[in-house]
């Protein structure tokens, strides 16, 4: 499990975690049924507060990624490929959604969209 913060950026500490834990379980990195270490840590490794952290494991319980067993740990789920296509598309959609709107005030048409992004995904 890879975890970088950047503080070049608005997103909170705990987005930041929440965001790559769940991108790293929808690829496959890790895997179902492996353990999560514990929140004090990560929070160690990371030298930040637990409190984010938790944050942050609290949305990956909501949000279906994981589960904690009292006494045994946090363990991430075993999920339908269905589930991690709804998921993904829906974690792309909220990712997207703000920018689209900014590109499309600014009169960006979709065609430049769509180039934009195919030079960036090479």
């Amino acid at each position: 499990m890879d975890i970088v913060l950047s503080q070049k950026t608005e997103k909170p500490i705990y987005t930041q975690i929440y965001e790559q834990i769940a991108a790293q379980i929808m690829n496959g990195e890790i895997a179902a049924g492996e353990k999560l270490p514990p929140i004090r840590t990560v929070a160690v490794n990371l030298r930040i507060s637990v409190i984010p952290v938790k944050q942050a494991w609290e949305q990956l319980e909501r949000e279906g990624f994981i589960s904690t067993a009292a006494g045994r740990g946090t363990f991430v789920n075993e999920l339908a490929h269905h589930e991690i296509n709804t998921k993904r598309t829906s974690a792309a959609q909220e990712l997207l959604s703000k920018d689209i709107v900014t590109l499309r005030d600014m009169g960006v048409t979709l065609q430049e969209v769509l180039d934009i992004i195919k030079k960036q995904w090479s």
